[in-house]
């Protein structure tokens, strides 16, 4: 009985333990949870329907987005206080993801990725400078 009840303290001593050193683990880097599987697959699928992805590709191109989610939160916490490092780092971590697209994707695949892209980073401008300033 004596032996039952030290095992049991020391099972919950260890667990109590382990917690302990896990809370202090997220204190100090709170971004360092995987990205939510709800997150990464609403990129993916958006990704996927734009793009007409075939099963393999889409499996390839979903972990290749939960790669770059987790390293995108890690980025923005790491480099919160140097913004021009932190935008180093993201365009970066944009290059690598894709160098990584494009060995999944096809050339017409990528052609479609990039031409959107292009259309969601330019800004519209006003015609006949209306709603502009002069």
């Amino acid at each position: 009985m004596k032996f039952l009840l030290a095992t049991l303290f020391m099972v919950a001593t260890l667990a109590t333990s382990a917690n302990a050193q896990m809370k202090e683990r997220h204190a100090e880097l709170p971004g360092s949870d995987a990205p939510s599987a709800t997150r990464v697959d609403e990129v993916t699928r958006q990704i996927s329907n734009q793009l007409r992805l075939n099963e393999g590709q889409y499996i390839r191109l979903r972990a290749i987005n939960k790669i770059k989610l987790a390293r995108l939160e890690e980025i923005q916490w790491q480099y919160k206080d140097d913004a021009a490092m932190r935008d180093a780092k993201l365009i970066e971590l944009e290059s690598q993801f894709e160098a990584e697209c494009s060995r999944i994707l096809t050339p017409s695949q990528l052609s479609i990725y990039h031409a959107d892209r292009k259309q969601d980073e330019t800004p519209e401008t006003p015609v006949n400078n209306e709603g502009g300033i002069g």
